[in-house]
């Protein structure tokens, strides 16, 4: 019998994300949805060295599970 692999869909960024200003890694700030449509997630990521923020801006899928 084969084993089955088992994987869990993580909320964490897949890559790191480099500063388009000194080239350093950013880390995560915040996400949060917009007010004007609440399925849009706006991600905030910064830079620890020079403060440059980039907001990724992603479509979220509300599964019904979710939603009870």
């Amino acid at each position: 019998m084969g084993r089955r692999s088992i994987t869990t869909e993580s909320a964490l960024p897949s890559l790191i994300i480099p500063c388009p200003r000194c080239a350093k890694r950013m880390s995560f700030r915040s996400a949060r949805t917009t007010k004007a449509e609440p399925r849009i997630l706006d991600t905030t990521y910064a830079c620890d060295q020079c403060g440059a923020e980039v907001i990724c801006t992603s479509f979220c899928r509300h599964d019904a599970a979710q939603a009870a």
